[in-house]
């Protein structure tokens, strides 16, 4: 029997990864290898034991930065099925959804005066309940949310859900609701 389930894994998030050395901590390491290598200099005259001291120190806070780097790669991906819907993006927990808890998905396209800056809502609504999951994007490129969100409405259709989208925009304090076209 083969599976019915559509991956969208997206690499391309790398880019996106804000880990970086912020400049005060990179002057700090700067100026104490400049310390430590004067007062090796000073202590050990006529010898290399303070290049050899900073190579170590510099290859050490190398292999760190980029341990932390390759901890956190950027890996987006997108499951969907017609048993669950998965959603795993970087520092949010991972988004795991069955057909059978929800009757109904709505999807509000939230648009922001900064330019282009949207966030798609996904809402899960039951009777009792509403969970939802929010993606923006920083979290996928437009191409990977416009790919999400067909498969969403394909596969409510297919599963007989209930599916509405609707674009949300602040217009002088006035809020535009109207429908959107995926």
């Amino acid at each position: 029997m083969e599976s019915d389930k559509v991956e969208i894994i997206d690499f391309s998030g790398e880019k996106f990864n804000n880990i970086s050395i912020p400049w005060p901590v990179s002057l700090v390491l700067i100026i104490l290898l400049v310390i430590l290598n004067i007062f090796l200099m000073v202590s050990f005259p006529g010898t290399f034991i303070s290049i050899f001291v900073s190579l170590i120190i510099l290859c050490a806070f190398g292999l760190y930065y980029s341990y932390s780097i390759t901890k956190n790669p950027g890996f987006r991906k997108f499951s969907i099925s017609s048993k669950e819907i998965e959603i795993i993006v970087p520092k949010k927990p991972n988004f795991l959804i069955y057909w059978s808890e929800f009757k109904k998905v709505e999807i509000r396209l939230k648009r922001f005066n900064t330019e282009p800056f949207y966030i798609y809502e996904l809402h899960f609504i039951n009777q009792e309940s509403d969970r939802t999951f929010n993606l923006s994007l920083s979290e996928f490129p437009k191409k990977k949310i416009d790919q999400i969100l067909l498969l969403i409405k394909d596969y409510t259709k297919k599963i007989g859900k209930q599916f509405t989208a609707v674009k949300e925009k602040w217009i002088s304090g006035v809020v535009l609701v109207e429908n959107l076209k995926i």
